[in-house]
C-alpha cells in the first residue's frame, strides 16, 4: 500500500514539474527519469482519473481545462 501511494505521488509530481517546465523532457531531468517515463507517469494519471491533464503539441505542453482545475494558475 505505501508503495502505491508513493507512486501516484510521484506521477502528480511529474503531472506538476511538466507544467512548472512547460516540457516533458525538463520535468524528466529534474525528476531524474526518461521523457518518456514522465509521459507515461501523466497518461496513467489521466487514465486512473479518466480525465485529460494536458494538451499536448509540437509547440510543448499546457493544462487542459480539466488539468487547470486540479493545479490552478501556474
Amino acid at each position: 500500500m505505501v508503495i502505491k501511494m508513493d507512486m501516484k505521488l510521484l506521477k502528480y509530481m511529474a503531472f506538476v514539474k511538466t507544467i512548472e517546465y512547460d516540457s516533458f523532457t525538463k520535468a524528466a531531468e529534474m525528476l531524474n527519469y526518461s521523457q518518456s517515463g514522465i509521459s507515461r507517469m501523466i497518461h496513467d494519471l489521466e487514465n486512473e482519473w479518466n480525465l485529460t491533464l494536458l494538451e499536448r503539441s509540437r509547440s510543448g505542453v499546457r493544462l487542459s481545462s480539466d488539468g487547470g482545475r486540479l493545479l490552478p494558475s501556474k
